[in-house]
């Protein structure tokens, strides 16, 4: 009876990364993982673990529904880095959406915007055309530095998504840029 009620969107993002040949399974509760960007009106659905490419496990959060606000989901991808990234400075940048006309209209241009630490991120991926691509079709991304819990860098989408294998290549190629960008301490 609880099975049938569960949610299971971390099973259903599995089960699709799976389909578009992306090594992924589903890894044991309770990991430290899930408490990377999890805040205390989420809970987290529990963490899939990639075998192969930068991005090494993703972690599902979710706000349940209340009487004025339906669910949410988070999608928090995490990259691991071994190079020293800067505990002072948190890279923190998202993805802003220029639309035709606002709150209603069609997106038609995304940048990337916050506090780089002077890596050149936010402009190396607004100027990549895939990127946009990416932003415009699944919504609202956001690359953050981590040195607690996780040493590296979060990627995270603010809704549910089952990427195509094209949206999966450009998710590792921010990656990419994550991991290669310079850093300074």
């Amino acid at each position: 009876m609880k099975e049938r009620f569960r949610d299971k969107t971390r099973d259903d993002l599995a089960n699709a990364l799976n389909l578009i040949g992306v090594k992924a399974e589903m890894a044991d509760r309770e990991r430290a993982e899930e408490k990377v960007e999890n805040s205390w009106y989420q809970r987290s659905l529990g963490v899939i673990d990639i075998t192969e490419g930068p991005i090494r496990w993703i972690n599902i959060l979710k706000k349940d529904p209340s009487k004025d606000s339906p669910p949410r989901w988070w999608i928090v991808m995490g990259i691991p880095d071994d190079s020293a990234v800067s505990i002072r400075k948190q890279i923190k940048i998202k993805t802003k959406r220029k639309k035709s006309f606002p709150l209603f209209g069609k997106v038609i241009d995304v940048a990337w915007a916050g506090k780089d630490g002077g890596t050149g991120l936010a402009k190396t991926i607004s100027d990549d055309t895939s990127t946009k691509t990416l932003a415009t079709r699944i919504g609202n991304l956001e690359i953050k530095s981590q040195t607690e819990i996780f040493q590296g860098w979060t990627l995270t989408v603010d809704k549910q998504f089952s990427p195509t294998r094209q949206e999966w290549e450009t998710i590792e190629k921010i990656a990419d840029y994550i991991l290669s960008s310079p850093r300074s301490l």
